[in-house]
């Protein structure tokens, strides 16, 4: 291991002893694959306790981290605290505003930093209604709302639109200058021209570590570039198996005039969009302008989806239809249903709950369900970690059994939205390249939504995408939504 002790910035302000010392003036890039310990690193520096044996040493009051870990407990902690009962409306949780000065320090200019985040839209949005990008933003701000004197970002970037996406890493080169800054990041794309030092993770360990020009030397680096993965052969079909034979002149999915709003705020308006036999759509745009309600919409996830006069399959939500027959020819892998993937089960569950549509098992599983669990356990290399509950995996392992639980049971419509959030280069081209699969071989149709340009999927045919347009006075930001063969 490379580990540069040269005193480029001041004095040591934070050691992890024998692993890695932070010293002023210093930014850090940290890499590494799923379950590699990256969120195990975040932790130890921020809070008391260790990385491996590694004794946390600092000189710095207030060390924060932004990660999803803590993104999910602040969910927890809201729907702990779920009013609506008491309510005579829905309890959208504490809003953006609330959160970012619940814990804000006296120092610091609550208008700087919203204008800083751009916050401006949804300052007084409820959390729980927040979008993942707009969450991601609210996080920071609620982080540098109480002037922290060393800030760890644990992959800021993924959920945020494209625009936000250089904003941020403006903001953070800006930071560095005046505090340490620890970037942990899967992409290393991600790696801005402010890094000054670089850290490399594997099982555990930190292999190594060093000022930025000697580690990008180092024959190791190498090895955190690679992205070559060989998709194998797909588990198999359950048996039985009844595919979903579409008509040809029938549309897969179909929306008429559909209108979803809050608070009398218009979130889609007046939507016409047709999915036919044979198309795979990308779904992009801006932060919050309405891609995961559209998302929900077809899933049936969404309260205002019966308000709407929405087709599935041939068949109106609403009209007698059983959700079970709907939800049957259909895989969903979302962050929200990540955030809903609370209950205390086995990595084996979570991918047998696909069978059944459901967070969670509770009926007893055939052996062939097993079965095929097992394969798509030992597809995603994660067989060993059958019998581990879900909750102790790492974020990005977690996305990866929850792409499973979308395909186990071969769905017609195959809904991914953000699928690649928190998975390493290695785990991202697996599920790039497994997509592929699919849509090579007609195995499914594709619902793709992604900020990220890198994630390129070649199959997708057809593309509704949400561009902001200049708002009305007093209405907040306003989307003019543009469909069409591949756009981009």
């Amino acid at each position: 291991m490379t580990n540069d002790r040269s005193s480029q910035g001041g004095g040591a302000l934070l050691t992890l002893d024998s692993v890695l010392t932070i010293r002023e003036g210093e930014c850090w890039g940290v890499v590494g694959g799923n379950g590699s310990g990256k969120s195990s690193l975040a932790m130890a520096l921020t809070r008391d306790g260790s990385f491996r044996d590694a004794q946390r040493v600092s000189s710095l009051e207030k060390v924060l981290c932004v990660s999803f870990e803590d993104e999910l407990s602040l969910l927890e902690r809201e729907i702990y605290e779920d009013d609506s009962e008491f309510l005579d409306r829905v309890d959208q949780g504490r809003t953006t505003r609330e959160l970012v000065t619940e814990l804000m320090d006296d120092s610091v200019d609550m208008e700087a930093i919203i204008s800083m985040m751009q916050l401006e839209r949804f300052i007084d949005t409820g959390f729980r209604i927040l979008s993942t990008g707009e969450r991601r933003r609210m996080m920071i701000a609620r982080a540098l709302a109480q002037a922290p004197d060393m800030l760890v970002l644990d992959e800021p970037f993924d959920g945020l639109d494209v625009d936000f996406t250089r904003h941020l890493d403006e903001l953070i080169a800006g930071l560095s200058g005046k505090m340490p800054v620890v970037l942990i990041v899967n992409r290393l794309s991600q790696l801005g021209g402010q890094i000054t030092h670089l850290a490399g993770l594997s099982q555990g360990e930190l292999i190594i570590a060093g000022s930025r020009d000697e580690v990008e030397k180092s024959p190791l680096w190498k090895q955190f570039q690679s992205t070559h993965v060989d998709v194998a052969s797909l588990p198999g079909l359950p048996p039985g198996f009844e595919p979903y034979v579409p008509d040809a002149e029938r549309p897969v999915v179909e929306m008429r005039d559909v209108k979803v709003g809050y608070h009398q705020k218009p979130i889609i308006d007046g939507l016409d969009w047709v999915i036919m036999p044979g198309e795979n759509w990308k779904v992009s745009g801006p932060n919050g302008c309405g891609k995961s309600t559209l998302v929900n919409l077809v899933s049936g996830d969404h309260p205002q989806c019966y308000a709407n006069e929405i087709y599935l399959f041939g068949k109106q939500r609403g009209q007698g239809e059983s959700i079970w027959d709907i939800k049957r020819h259909m895989g969903l892998m979302s962050t929200a249903l990540h955030q809903q993937y609370r209950v205390t089960v086995t990595v084996e569950t979570v991918v047998l709950s696909g069978f059944f549509d459901s967070i969670g098992v509770y009926r007893q599983a055939k052996p062939w369900q097993r079965d095929l669990a097992a394969e798509w356990l030992e597809f995603l290399g994660m067989s060993a970690m059958k019998g581990e509950l879900f909750q102790r995996l790492s974020f990005g392992q977690q996305r990866m059994l929850l792409i499973a639980r979308a395909l186990v049971k071969r769905p017609h419509l195959l809904i991914l939205d953000e699928p690649c959030i928190g998975l390493d280069p290695a785990n991202r081209a697996l599920v790039v390249g497994l997509v592929e699969r699919i849509c090579a071989n007609d195995l499914a149709q594709l619902l793709y939504i992604s900020h990220e340009p890198e994630d390129h999927i070649a199959c997708l045919t057809h593309e509704l995408k949400f561009e902001e347009i200049k708002p009305r006075p007093n209405s907040g930001p306003a989307y003019r939504i543009v469909k069409g063969p591949v756009l981009s």
